[in-house]
């Protein structure tokens, strides 16, 4: 596996009304810092999430999220975003981790949520299966870097650690 240059910095799952579900930062950064991440997030996707918009997908198409996927450059930082349904889902990375590396990250996601939720995207069903979204993201991305893009694999290690309980 060739070794890449950069770093997932942040993915966060949310609902359409704002409301956070999962976040992760890759990097330790104060409070004040991840705010502003999150901010630029929000104005950056504004346009293209609204009911309707280019980057909002029916929960039955979420298996096209890496081809709708909104994109915006803050430096030399990376941001990507769609929605399916109600939830929207977030990622910002550095180096190699471009908006294509980004996408796949958030396609994963997004069908690991569908597999779960029975393709229902809406915040009950979600929060309904918080432990195992959490698993199934720090099973995706560890420290920074990409560990695992397939459903398959990502619902085996959640299971075994979830025996492991």
């Amino acid at each position: 596996r060739a070794v890449m240059s950069g770093r997932v910095l942040c993915v966060t799952v949310a609902s359409a009304s704002g409301h956070v579900i999962v976040e992760r930062f890759y990097e330790r950064l104060p409070e004040t810092t991840q705010m502003q991440w999150r901010r630029r997030l929000h104005e950056a996707s504004s346009g293209s999430l609204g009911h309707g918009g280019a980057s909002t997908l029916s929960g039955n198409d979420f298996a096209r999220v890496e081809e709708v996927c909104g994109v915006s450059h803050q430096g030399e930082d990376c941001m990507v975003w769609c929605g399916v349904g109600d939830i929207r889902f977030y990622a910002v990375g550095s180096g190699q981790y471009d908006e294509l590396a980004l996408a796949e990250v958030l396609q994963t996601l997004a069908t690991a949520i569908a597999a779960m939720t029975k393709k229902r995207f809406d915040e009950p069903h979600v929060f309904e299966h918080f432990g195992m979204i959490c698993l199934a993201l720090d099973d995706v991305v560890v420290d920074g870097h990409v560990e695992s893009i397939s459903w398959d694999q990502i619902r085996r290690t959640a299971k075994m650690k979830l025996a492991a309980e």
